[in-house]
């Protein structure tokens, strides 16, 4: 019983680890292209930012206006380029 729970949490460690989906990868590197952010190697980004960028970029986000500029900004932040910006309610 003990072998099959150590194997299982390897299993699971290794499971949690993994390297994004190369998919998902290409994508977000083409919207990273498409807001102005084509220096920036996708593949060489961690999987927390490449989850990060999937979801803020894969919304209804706009590269124009007001929201684009948001956007920009969020994605600096995931990038670690820029502190993150605290808004006052």
């Amino acid at each position: 019983m003990r072998i099959a729970t150590l194997i299982s949490a390897i299993f699971l460690a290794g499971a949690a680890s993994a390297a994004p989906n190369t998919q998902l990868v290409n994508s977000v590197q083409h919207n990273l292209n498409l807001f102005g952010f084509a220096e920036v190697d996708a593949s060489t980004l961690s999987t927390r930012q490449i989850a990060a960028l999937h979801m803020k970029l894969s919304s209804n986000a706009t590269r124009f206006g007001l929201n684009g500029i948001r956007l920009r900004q969020d994605i600096k932040v995931i990038l670690g380029w820029d502190a993150p910006v605290v808004k006052n309610n």
